[in-house]
């Protein structure tokens, strides 16, 4: 059995955040962790700069805001279409594993 590729998280949020070569967000696939523990997949997303219904907005600089504002375009409703997902509770994105930390564990 093949073993799954990991990538750090810089290339990771680098790669969601790529276009494409007519200027359109790429499409990925993730797998996530969810607020009750619960892993949740999401088979065809690109990043979205569309503010979320509510009276808070979306922060589109990542640094300040930790977090990514998806586009599901599997979704059927349009209120479904938009979602956030914090950056450290990205599993893996295009089937590789996301590795979160900074170099610490040297082995």
């Amino acid at each position: 059995m093949a073993t799954k590729q990991t990538i750090k998280r810089k290339v990771a949020m680098a790669s969601i955040r790529s276009d494409d070569a007519a200027g359109k967000p790429s499409v990925h696939s993730i797998k996530y962790t969810k607020l009750d523990g619960t892993i949740g997949f999401k088979k065809r997303v690109s990043k979205s700069f569309q503010h979320l219904p509510g009276a808070r907005k979306f922060r589109g600089n990542i640094n300040t805001n930790h977090e990514f504002l998806f586009k599901n375009h599997d979704a059927t409703s349009e209120l479904d279409k938009h979602f956030r997902i914090k950056i450290d509770l990205l599993v893996e994105v295009d089937g590789m594993t996301v590795d979160h930390t900074n170099g610490e564990h040297k082995w």
